[in-house]
């Protein structure tokens, strides 16, 4: 069985062998000067765009660039075996749908425990951008960090984001990040020497997107961090992985995946057009819709960690 490789980890290392010291990818070259400038731009001229800018930008942001590193799990599940025939694709396929509806559905009748969830999960994921070889916590750490420093920056914008998305008991959600943020940055700052002695540019991509998280609106940090970095780096991996299966077929099953649920999220607008603010339906279906496809994504993106590691034992 193949299974997906640490999308960081150099072609052909070896396995079993001294690990060496990773090359910069091109998502961090990609990452760290738009965070820095980005950054920049805030420390200096300070230029927020109109809350409905943002909203609007990740939502094309996130559909265009966001969303197609998902629209590899169908490609993950095959290496890892849950498919192999075109009726087990479509149990797959079901399955996925289901616990995809179910997030939603739990959303809708639990909202704020749901964005607990939601943001514990993307801790998790988001966390083993970096560190991959090390245990969890450390990642969760790093992950936690990461969603919790721009309600140090600036709880109320998040707070308001939040109540958008889960009513106004999620303000105690911001206010909590917000003073576990000094510690969770000592920690993010720890798993950034940690990863300096394997991958120095983890270090640096750590750093860029602590100074992102800090200095700039909290969606414009999610923007630039999502799009150019997360989603940039798990393309890569998962292209790299299909490589020899056919680019054309990745392509079709990335574009696929990719329109699929972007075609739901327009019916669901145009379904309830003017029940609220355009800007705050962009922001429920970006988020929830996120949320949705996070569960069975990191699922596949556990499970596949999980059989690499076994096949280097």
């Amino acid at each position: 069985m193949t299974v997906a490789a640490d999308p960081t980890t150099p072609v052909g290392a070896p396995s079993g062998a001294r690990e060496p010291r990773a090359r910069i990818p091109f998502e961090t070259r990609l990452f760290l000067p738009l965070a820095l400038l980005t950054a920049l731009a805030f420390l200096i001229a300070d230029p927020e765009p109109p809350l409905v800018v943002q909203i609007a930008a990740i939502a094309i942001l996130a559909a265009v660039l966001g969303m197609p590193h998902g629209a590899l799990d169908p490609l993950i599940a095959r290496r890892l075996g849950l498919w192999r025939t075109p009726l087990t694709f479509a149990a797959f396929n079901l399955g996925y749908t289901a616990v995809a509806a179910a997030v939603v559905s739990l959303w809708l009748l639990t909202p704020v425990p749901s964005l607990v969830a939601f943001l514990l999960i993307s801790a998790a994921h988001f966390g083993s951008d970096w560190n991959r070889a090390r245990p969890l916590a450390l990642r969760f750490l790093t992950g936690a960090a990461l969603l919790s420093l721009p309600s140090l920056r600036d709880q109320d914008a998040v707070a308001d984001l939040y109540v958008t998305l889960a009513g106004d008991g999620a303000r105690a959600v911001a206010a909590a990040q917000a003073a576990l943020g000094p510690v969770l940055l000592v920690g993010l700052a720890v798993a950034a020497v940690i990863a300096a002695r394997r991958a120095p540019h983890e270090a640096f991509e750590l750093l860029g997107a602590a100074a992102l998280a800090l200095l700039a609106p909290p969606l414009m940090f999610f923007i630039v961090y999502f799009c150019a970095l997360h989603s940039a780096r798990h393309l890569r991996g998962g292209f790299r992985e299909e490589h020899g299966h056919g680019r054309r077929l990745t392509l079709l099953v990335v574009a696929a995946y990719t329109l699929a649920p972007l075609a739901l999220a327009a019916v669901f607008l145009v379904d309830t057009a003017g029940t609220a603010a355009l800007d705050e339906q962009l922001l429920r279906v970006v988020f929830i819709g996120l949320a949705a496809l996070t569960v069975p994504h990191m699922a596949l993106v556990t499970l596949g960690d999980r059989a690499l590691r076994s096949s280097q034992v």
